[in-house]
């Protein structure tokens, strides 16, 4: 995609592997994020996720409450797909 979310991508599957996650479910994790979001929400959630939680977390609460909703909405739906072997 122009513009490209490759190295917050990457940035994001790093942390989740860090939190001590399954690459394979981290990588699903990603991949459906960056298909659900728009790029600009998407870098934001995975720099949000390198920060760390306490950061990470105001990062995400800065953000326009519709896109929290849209944020919180993915994160959900896409958990729930990996998770069943999405």
């Amino acid at each position: 995609a122009c513009g490209g979310t490759g190295g917050a991508k990457a940035e994001m599957v790093r942390a989740c592997v860090s939190e001590g996650e399954d690459e394979k479910m981290c990588n699903c994790l990603a991949d459906g994020l960056e298909r659900d979001l728009d790029a600009a929400t998407f870098t934001t959630v995975a720099r949000a996720m390198a920060a760390g939680e306490e950061r990470g977390g105001d990062m995400i609460e800065n953000m326009p409450a519709d896109q929290q909703a849209k944020v919180m909405g993915a994160m959900m739906s896409v958990g729930m797909t990996c998770a069943f072997g999405g």
